[in-house]
């Protein structure tokens, strides 16, 4: 039996999460949640997903201080930011950062699953 991916969902509306959860789970995906950027890190070490959607606008650990513990800890997790902040510039920052792909909310689940599966082509 062929191993399932793993797809760290990092946002603290759980509702967001759990929704994400499910349309990845549905693709065929292990879909892991974290909530905070502690539970994420925490997550990362032990699980190792390949794949991270990550919300920039949490409390506690926020995402870019996420981004700079996740490059140092998995710097081969692909990593795309999910948000509803629109600055000017954000997508070169993020990319400074160690982000690979930024999608806006409202999410587009469609640019969503074609930004997975064409990181996803490299893996097989």
């Amino acid at each position: 039996m062929k191993k399932k991916i793993k797809i760290l969902v990092v946002d603290d509306e759980y509702v967001f999460c759990r929704s994400l959860k499910t349309f990845l789970d549905k693709l065929g995906f292990e879909t892991l949640v974290a909530t905070n950027g502690e539970h994420a890190l925490d997550i990362i070490k032990e699980e190792k997903p390949a794949i991270m959607t990550l919300d920039i606008r949490m409390p506690g650990l926020n995402g870019y201080d996420v981004l700079q513990k996740v490059k140092r800890l998995h710097p081969d997790l692909f990593i795309i930011v999910v948000t509803a902040i629109d600055v000017p510039n954000m997508e070169e920052m993020l990319d400074h950062s160690g982000a690979h792909a930024l999608l806006h909310k409202p999410i587009d689940l469609q640019k969503l699953s074609d930004t997975i599966y064409g990181f996803v082509g490299h893996l097989l």
